[in-house]
């Protein structure tokens, strides 16, 4: 799966330039909570604009399932408003019952970012009604429709759900394999490193694969998960540290996509190119500028990877980081093909 961000027209990737062939599952991200508890248009022009050229895709790609995310980091707000009372949980599912009926998608996926613990029960209750009104259109329609979540990968966010009762309410939960690290950090690391780095290290360690080990202790069952990753990465400022620039201090951090990465950076001959032997992932460094990200070597290990795991897929965050696909092509031939 991969998700389709709103922005991702005006950055050269209109709905029509996806390759739906290489795609079970897109989620268009994001929609917003109101304040009376019901999901919204969170840009209406741009949305509508975007769920127009949606549905042409899926009548050219009958087998494309499309689900509306909700929330993400700048539209969770109101969700544990909505989570709060019977009432707010009712309001809000019918309106994700709407919602996807007016605008002809699949289903909803809800990225809560993030459930502190006194949503712990009330998430459940909430996945409960709108899994419910699910059902409901599903027997009315004679159809599946499909409710998913996105999962942080850290033991935090499932001390504040109840893994196995979510488990069972979604079709699957989208594990966001990444930001393991970024600038929020005091040093420059892996974004998404498929395993621990074993090596001595001022920074807390964590990979994808210890963040798949805690689903799985948590009672959620391997057929449930869908291994997320980036297609991009971050690029720091370092001032200090390594010669390859890990673990380095830096003064400031931001994002990069995949593309921009390989544009600016990877046929830059003044940055030398590392792959990390334990984390299984690249980084660049020309002593001033360090690059963590993915390439097509790194995601078609970790589709290995959650293949050898019996998880249930793979899936990326956000398609128009690499608009030609090859970073999901590669990805998606791992996943088949291991």
């Amino acid at each position: 799966m991969g998700y389709y961000a709103s922005w991702a027209t005006g950055s050269g990737l209109p709905p029509s330039s996806i390759d739906a062939s290489l795609l079970t599952h897109l989620n268009y991200a994001f929609a917003d909570i109101s304040s009376q508890n019901k999901l919204v248009l969170a840009n209406p022009t741009t949305d509508r604009n975007n769920f127009k050229g949606l549905r042409s895709l899926k009548e050219a790609n009958p087998h494309l399932v499309t689900l509306i995310s909700v929330g993400g980091w700048d539209y969770s707000t109101n969700f544990s408003s909505a989570a709060s009372t019977a009432s707010s949980r009712a309001t809000f599912a019918q309106s994700c019952v709407d919602f996807i009926v007016e605008h002809g998608f699949d289903g909803v996926d809800l990225d809560w970012e993030f459930p502190s613990a006194s949503d712990r029960k009330n998430f459940t209750l909430l996945l409960r009604e709108v899994r419910s009104k699910l059902d409901e259109l599903s027997a009315k329609n004679g159809r599946p429709y499909y409710l998913t979540i996105a999962g942080a990968p850290n033991r935090s966010f499932l001390n504040n759900i109840e893994p196995q009762a979510v488990a069972s309410l979604v079709d699957y939960i989208f594990l966001m394999g990444y930001d393991m690290h970024g600038p929020w950090d005091n040093y420059a690391d892996l974004t998404a490193p498929l395993y621990p780095a074993n090596e001595d290290s001022p920074h807390y360690a964590n990979s994808v694969s210890e963040a798949v080990q805690l689903y799985l202790n948590a009672g959620v069952s391997a057929s449930k998960i869908v291994l997320g990753m980036p297609l991009y990465g971050y690029r720091y400022s370092v001032y200090d540290g390594r010669d390859d620039g890990l673990f380095g201090s830096f003064s400031s951090a931001k994002s990069i996509g995949f593309d921009l990465i390989k544009k600016n950076y990877l046929s830059d001959s003044s940055f030398d190119q590392y792959y990390h032997s334990d984390a299984r992932v690249p980084y660049l460094f020309d002593g001033e500028t360090f690059i963590s990200y993915d390439d097509e070597d790194s995601v078609a290990e970790k589709a290995s990877y959650a293949r050898s795991k019996g998880l249930a897929g793979i899936g990326a965050w956000e398609l128009s980081h690499n608009k030609n696909f090859q970073l999901l092509k590669s990805a998606r031939r791992a996943l088949l093909n291991s």
